[in-house]
């Protein structure tokens, strides 16, 4: 598992500043839910620690270490949004999908009777088992994001960043899929810090809560951000932390 530290970064499209002099501590095995209003910068922050952007300012730390570019996330498991619905045309099966992390995040080869047992408990572990062999295009929605979670965890990442993952699926199984992530935190102890909208849901089963809006605005125990602020419109504007 790793710890994350962004110390005082800034960052910009262009002339559009997304982010400024932000500062935020993860600890190992949290699960951290970031929430706020559309363009606060919350994606951004997760290619920053993904190593997929560089800050203008500042630094990002990932386990102790700075991260500098996109090969340091050979340990961090990244889904970006709508991932799942980019890769639901693919000619490939959910097994041939998984297999997939196993290669792209740099880890070493494994052969192929070890990667087949990898796939089938990363299929396991997130409640796809005996899908091996059909289309990812022939899933729902919340299955497919499911594909994109096991696929994420066949390299043991220590830490799994993903954006909004229950993107186009309905309340049911957006809630079990946080249920799922919840209890990957839990059993496994991996670092996950998920962007969401379903702020009702992400809450329940994350231990803390970052707002942002450009800066941080909260950050805190989840029962704190539900009891106090979860439903106010009126709380993103509030002052930066």
């Amino acid at each position: 598992m790793f710890d994350i530290a962004i110390k005082n970064v800034s960052f910009a499209y262009g002339d559009n500043k997304v982010l400024s002099d932000l500062s935020l501590t993860v600890a190992a095995g949290d699960f951290v839910a970031i929430v706020g209003p559309n363009g606060a910068g919350k994606s951004t922050i997760l290619k920053l620690i993904a190593g997929l952007v560089r800050p203008a300012d500042g630094v990002v730390q990932v386990g102790g270490k700075v991260v500098r570019d996109a090969c340091y996330s050979c340990e961090i498991g990244y889904v970006p949004q709508h991932y799942a619905n980019n890769t639901a045309g693919f000619p490939a099966t959910v097994e041939e999908i998984v297999a997939l992390g196993l290669t792209s995040s740099g880890s070493k080869r494994v052969k192929r009777e070890g990667a087949r047992h990898i796939v089938k408990h990363m299929l396991d572990l997130v409640g796809l088992e005996g899908l091996n062999h059909r289309l990812v295009g022939e899933l729902s929605g919340g299955q497919q994001q499911r594909v994109m979670v096991a696929r994420a965890l066949a390299a043991n990442p220590g830490l799994l960043l993903l954006d909004e993952p229950t993107s186009g699926v309905d309340y049911e199984t957006g809630t079990k899929l946080y249920g799922l992530l919840g209890e990957i935190n839990r059993n496994l102890g991996i670092t996950i810090v998920a962007v969401s909208h379903d702020i009702d849901k992400v809450t329940r089963f994350a231990n803390k809560v970052a707002c942002i809006n450009n800066g941080l605005c909260f950050y805190g125990d989840s029962t704190e951000f539900r009891h106090n602020h979860a439903g106010a419109p009126h709380f993103f504007p509030y002052q930066k932390v």
